[in-house]
C-alpha cells in the first residue's frame, strides 16, 4: 500500500512534468543550466515540482506509519504464513522479555514458597545469584516460537470461520477462537512448561533441559510431561477465551476505525491479560503444584499429588483459600506486559510482513 502510494505520487508528477515540458518549448529565453536540463527531459521548475511531490508523499507515508493511520482493515486473515511468522516472533520476545518475573511467580506458588515478591526476589538473587534468574529460559526460547505459531494461526483461522457465521465482531466467535488456540497452545507447551518449572525450582536437581527431559522420562516416564494437562486445559481455554474477548471488545472501542495503532493493540493486550490472569490464578497454582511436586524416587515417604481436584484439596489444607491466589501479582505483572507485548509485537510483524 505504501508502495503503491509512492508510485501514484511519481506517476502524476511524471505526468505534470511531461505537461510542463510540452509548455516550455514555446518559450525563448532559457538560462543554460535550465536548457541543459530540458534537453533531458524537462527544465529545473519541472525537476523540482517532482521532488516536492515525492518528497511530499513520503514524508506522508512516513507520518502515517508512525501515527498508525494505515489501511489495517484490508489486511488478508487468509494468509496463514503471515499470521505463524508473526505469532513466532511474539512468542520469543514475549517469554523471554518477561521470564524472571515467571521464575519468581514459580517460587512462591510452589509450596513453602516465598509470600511476597519483593522478599522472593532479594532471596533468589542473595542467595542464587542474579543469572538464576533466567534458569530454564533455553528450554523456552526453543518452543515459544512454534507454540506461539500455532496459537495465533489456530486463533486466526477459527476467528474467520466463526466470522463468516455469526459475523467479525460477535462474541460468541472470539470465546470459541479463544480456546481453539489454547487446546492447539497447550498441547505444545504443557512438556515444556513442566521442565521449565522444575528448572526454575529452588535447589534444582537438573542441570539443564536436556538433562531434565531425561530424568523425568527415565524415572516417571512420559506421563509426567503431561502430568497438568489436565489442570492446563481448565486454566488456559477459560483464560484465553477470556483473553480473546476482551482484547477484541478493547480493541474495537479504543481503535473503531480498525487501523494498525500499535499504542491501542499494547494497552488492550496488557488489560486484557491482566484481567484473564487474575480470574485463573487458582488454576495456575494447581498446576505448580502438579509440576513442581517431589518425584518418588526422591522418597518414599513422598507421595506424588495425582489430579486437580487433589491439589485443590492439598493446597486448601495447607494454606487456606489465600493459597489459591499466592502469587497473584506476579502473575499479573508477568501476564499483563507480556499479553501487551505479545499483541504489539504480532500486529507489527503482520502489518510489515504483509508490506513487503
Amino acid at each position: 500500500m505504501a508502495v503503491s502510494r509512492v508510485r501514484m505520487a511519481l506517476g502524476s508528477s511524471s505526468e505534470s512534468l511531461s505537461t510542463t515540458s510540452g509548455a516550455g518549448d514555446h518559450h525563448h529565453h532559457h538560462h543554460p543550466t535550465t536548457t541543459a536540463v530540458a534537453a533531458g527531459g524537462g527544465g529545473e521548475s519541472d525537476g523540482t515540482q517532482l521532488y516536492t511531490k515525492a518528497t511530499t508523499a513520503a514524508t506522508d507515508i512516513i507520518h502515517r506509519f508512525m501515527e498508525g493511520e494505515s489501511e489495517y482493515e484490508d489486511l488478508p486473515t487468509e494468509n496463514h504464513r503471515i499470521h505463524m511468522a508473526a505469532g513466532m516472533a511474539a512468542g520469543v520476545v514475549e517469554h523471554c522479555s518477561m521470564y524472571p518475573f515467571d521464575l519468581v511467580k514459580t517460587r512462591m506458588m510452589a509450596l513453602g514458597g516465598q509470600t511476597g515478591m519483593a522478599s522472593s526476589l532479594r532471596s533468589i538473587v542473595g542467595t542464587e545469584g542474579i543469572r538464576s534468574l533466567w534458569r530454564g529460559m533455553p528450554v523456552v526460547m526453543c518452543w515459544a516460537g512454534p507454540a506461539h505459531a500455532a496459537y495465533f494461526t489456530a486463533y486466526e483461522v477459527s476467528k474467520s470461520k466463526t466470522g463468516k457465521l455469526l459475523g467479525p465482531t460477535n462474541p460468541i466467535g472470539h470465546l470459541m477462537s479463544g480456546a481453539v488456540a489454547s487446546l492447539v497452545h497447550d498441547m505444545w507447551m504443557t512438556p515444556i512448561d513442566a521442565v521449565k518449572q522444575r528448572l526454575q525450582k529452588a535447589q534444582s536437581q537438573y542441570k539443564s533441559g536436556r538433562h531434565c527431559c531425561a530424568v523425568m522420562l527415565k524415572e516417571e516416564g512420559i506421563r509426567s510431561f503431561y502430568r497438568s494437562y489436565g489442570t492446563q486445559i481448565c486454566m488456559n481455554v477459560p483464560q484465553q477465551m477470556v483473553h480473546f474477548w476482551c482484547y477484541e471488545l478493547l480493541k474495537r472501542k479504543l481503535n473503531p476505525e480498525n487501523e494498525y495503532r500499535p499504542t491501542v493493540h499494547m494497552i488492550s493486550g496488557g488489560l486484557a491479560g491482566g484481567a484473564a490472569a487474575w480470574f485463573t490464578t487458582p488454576f495456575d497454582v494447581c498446576k505448580t503444584l502438579l509440576n513442581t511436586q517431589p518425584t518418588l524416587s526422591e522418597g518414599e515417604s513422598k507421595q506424588a499429588v495425582r489430579g486437580l481436584r487433589n491439589s485443590f484439596h492439598l493446597i486448601y489444607a495447607t494454606s487456606g483459600v489465600r493459597g489459591f491466589f499466592k502469587g497473584s501479582i506476579p502473575r499479573m505483572l508477568t501476564i499483563m506486559p507480556s499479553t501487551a507485548i505479545c499483541w504489539w509485537v504480532y500486529e507489527m510483524f503482520k502489518f510489515n510482513l504483509h508490506e513487503n
